[in-house]
């Protein structure tokens, strides 16, 4: 669900370095060669992007978001999946991941895999709104009060689309979304891209 490295998120560079310090060591000890990162944006970024600066070497592995894993099983034929999701759906881009990661492609190419009814916000990709809990504002309930002002942006992205199902790819995204969409009484289910393409997966018999 999620894996975030909390020194990131408060700003304490030791504390990074210690958390990334421990997945680069126990990758290494068991001769990985990719360390997924699950849907969660601080922990992709602070792995791929900020821990070998933390940590002061590069790795002897490499780091994918678990949406660029199975963009791959897709273009190698690996990921089959069953039946569609016939509600009208869009994807929320979490920050860390498409901004920050440039992971922008391989999540739509997912959800078409599956989804009949797939629609863009007007901003989308690189250019989409933050969920409103970015810069650590989620984690700061006195915050609340500029978090639902902010949310009034994604609000008004969502009531344009008039959707009934909305996907991301981020818990913290994903936590701050159910909130706002509560706050605001707007009753859209949210849920994670790999838990929905779970749900369609051809399983070997």
């Amino acid at each position: 669900f999620e894996a975030t490295n909390s020194g990131i998120q408060i700003g304490v560079s030791v504390i990074a370095a210690e958390l990334v310090q421990r997945v680069v060591d126990a990758a290494e000890e068991l001769g990985v060669k990719t360390v997924i990162s699950p849907e969660c944006g601080h922990a992709y970024t602070a792995m791929r992007f900020e821990g070998p600066n933390l940590i002061g070497r590069a790795y002897r592995f490499r780091v994918q978001h678990i949406l660029e894993v199975l963009d791959e099983f897709r273009q190698q034929g690996l990921l089959k999946t069953q039946g569609t999701e016939d509600s009208r759906l869009t994807f929320h881009d979490p920050c860390q991941l498409v901004r920050k990661g440039g992971v922008v492609q391989e999540p739509r190419n997912l959800v078409n895999m599956v989804a009949t009814q797939f629609v863009e916000m007007k901003d989308h990709g690189t250019m989409n709104w933050c969920c409103s809990g970015g810069g650590g504002v989620s984690a700061n309930e006195r915050a609340d009060a500029l978090k639902f002002k902010a949310f009034r942006q994604k609000k008004s992205q969502l009531d344009e689309l008039g959707i009934d199902t909305l996907v991301t790819a981020c818990a913290n995204c994903r936590i701050t979304l159910e909130e706002g969409l509560e706050e605001y009484e707007m009753d859209i289910p949210v849920v994670g891209l790999t838990e929905m393409l779970a749900e369609h997966l051809v399983e070997d018999k």
